[in-house]
C-alpha cells in the first residue's frame, strides 16, 4: 500500500507538467497567429500602397494627354480662335476663374458635378478620365495688357527702354489645370504653366498634392 501510495504524487506531478507544457504551447500558438495577422495585414498594406502610388504615377503621365490637347488648341490648330474671350466648348477662359482652393484648382474641377456643361472629358488608357481647363493669367476677359494680364518678361533691353525692333510684343501666360479620375476612385491633379513664345510653350508643370 504504502508503493502504490508513492506513485500518486509522481503521477499528479506529471500530469501538472503536462498541463503546464500545453498551457505554453498554446499561447505560443496564439503568439504565432498574430504575428502571422500582422505579417498579412503589413503586407496588404504595402500592396496597397504600392497600387495606389502606381496608379498616381500613371494618372500623372495620363494628364499629358489634356496638356498636349490645350497647347495645340491654343498655339497649334486655332481651335480657340481668340484667346481674348472664353470658349467653355474647349475648356478655355481668359481670365482667372474664381473659387480655386488654396492649392489653386479652378472651382469647376473641384468637383465632378462643378464640370462647365458641354466641356470635353478624354479617356486615357484602362479607366482614366481626364477634365481640364485653360485659365488666361488676366484678371478680365479682353485684350492683354500689362494692367490687366501677368505677361512674359521683357528683354533686358526693352526694360531699359530701347526694345529692338525685333522684340515681339509681351504676352499673357495660360494655366491649364487637369483633373484625373482613375480606377482607384481618387482625384489627382496636375497644372503646367504655357506661354505663346515659339518653340517654349510648356513652361512648368508640377502635381498638386492634397
Amino acid at each position: 500500500m504504502k508503493a502504490r501510495r508513492s506513485l500518486l504524487p509522481s503521477a499528479r506531478r506529471l500530469a501538472v507538467e503536462r498541463g503546464v507544457v500545453l498551457f505554453v504551447a498554446l499561447i505560443a500558438t496564439l503568439a504565432l497567429m498574430l504575428g502571422g495577422m500582422a505579417l498579412v495585414r503589413a503586407v496588404a498594406t504595402d500592396t496597397a500602397i504600392g497600387g495606389n502610388i502606381a496608379t498616381r504615377q500613371q494618372a500623372t503621365v495620363a494628364a499629358s494627354v489634356a496638356i498636349e490637347h490645350d497647347v495645340a488648341a491654343l498655339f497649334e490648330n486655332g481651335a480657340i480662335a481668340d484667346a481674348t474671350h472664353d470658349d467653355p466648348v474647349n475648356n478655355y477662359f481668359a481670365a482667372r476663374q474664381a473659387g480655386e482652393d488654396a492649392r489653386g484648382v479652378p472651382r469647376a474641377l473641384q468637383s465632378v458635378s462643378d464640370y462647365p456643361e458641354g466641356a470635353a472629358t478624354i479617356a486615357v488608357g484602362t479607366g482614366f478620365t481626364l477634365r481640364h481647363l485653360v485659365e488666361r493669367l488676366c484678371v478680365t476677359e479682353g485684350p492683354a495688357s500689362i494692367e490687366n494680364c501677368t505677361l512674359s518678361a521683357p528683354s533686358t533691353a526693352a526694360a531699359s527702354g530701347t526694345p529692338p525692333a525685333a522684340e515681339p510684343p509681351r504676352a499673357p501666360y495660360y494655366r491649364v489645370t487637369v483633373r484625373i479620375d482613375g480606377p482607384a476612385g481618387a482625384a489627382t491633379f496636375v497644372q503646367a504653366m504655357l506661354g505663346e513664345a515659339a518653340n517654349r510653350h510648356r513652361l512648368s508643370w508640377r502635381v498638386l498634392d492634397e
